[in-house]
């Protein structure tokens, strides 16, 4: 059994969460900082932040929503702290992540984008179960998970 919950980010761990990081290697495939997430959170009302976290540790961060466009659900960002990475927690995350969504809502896919030269991503959401889609939206290959009925 997983350790690995999915939590809001909330007035009381919102600043643990800005010290998160992905590794110095990473910054060019995921240049945005968690504390960007959370101010943009606050203008995109669609926007979801949740902290990934081991036992009582914060190892991860993700944001979700329902685009108001195209009434997708996306994976809009999604890490784990450079620290944590290569231990499986990733996968791990994903798949507390996709528990969590299908208990919350009533939606039969979830879709989300990655940039072409991210492989470490690629790989990751390849074998959580997303498959590619042949769009590409913003310069990102964009996959999307089909729940079981």
């Amino acid at each position: 059994m997983s350790q690995i919950r999915i939590d809001d980010i909330t007035r009381d761990n919102w600043f643990e969460a800005t010290r998160l990081r992905v590794r110095d290697d990473q910054t060019a495939v995921y240049p945005c900082p968690v504390v960007y997430w959370i101010a943009e959170s606050m203008f995109e009302s669609h926007y979801r932040t949740k902290a990934i976290y081991l036992g009582e540790a914060m190892i991860g961060f993700l944001v979700y929503g329902q685009d108001p466009d195209d009434g997708r659900y996306w994976l809009i960002t999604f890490m784990i702290d450079g620290q944590h990475q290569g231990k499986g927690y990733g996968k791990q995350a994903i798949a507390a992540f996709l528990e969590y969504f299908r208990a919350n809502h009533d939606a039969d896919r979830l879709v989300l984008g990655h940039r072409p030269d991210n492989a470490a991503a690629a790989a990751l959401y390849a074998k959580a179960g997303f498959r590619e889609t042949g769009e590409i939206i913003g310069g990102e290959v964009i996959r999307c998970y089909t729940f079981a009925k």
